[in-house]
């Protein structure tokens, strides 16, 4: 064989393949690492929430309000079911 001569094509084909197939394994990776998905999800979640701090203090302030008004009335009504159901 001398360094000219072509590749054979069932070679160049097997190539191909195995290049095709490792990117479809590193595809299959990301998709299926739930946990590496769930730390970049939280991440991004942290940084739209540093911006909209920054960005609009008194709506986040109105926000974080509103959330533990609604957990607080939350609270409150299961507490209240739970009372009953011991009367």
């Amino acid at each position: 064989m001398s360094g000219g001569s072509k590749p054979d094509p069932g070679v160049l084909e097997a190539q191909r393949a195995r290049a095709e197939l490792y990117d479809t394994l590193g595809q299959l990776r990301e998709r299926l690492d739930y946990a590496q998905r769930i730390d970049d999800s939280m991440e991004r979640t942290r940084r739209r929430i540093a911006r909209t701090k920054r960005e609009n203090p008194l709506g986040f302030a109105v926000g974080v309000a509103a959330v533990a008004a609604v957990a607080g009335l939350a609270v409150w009504g299961i507490a209240r079911r739970v009372a009953r159901a011991f009367d």
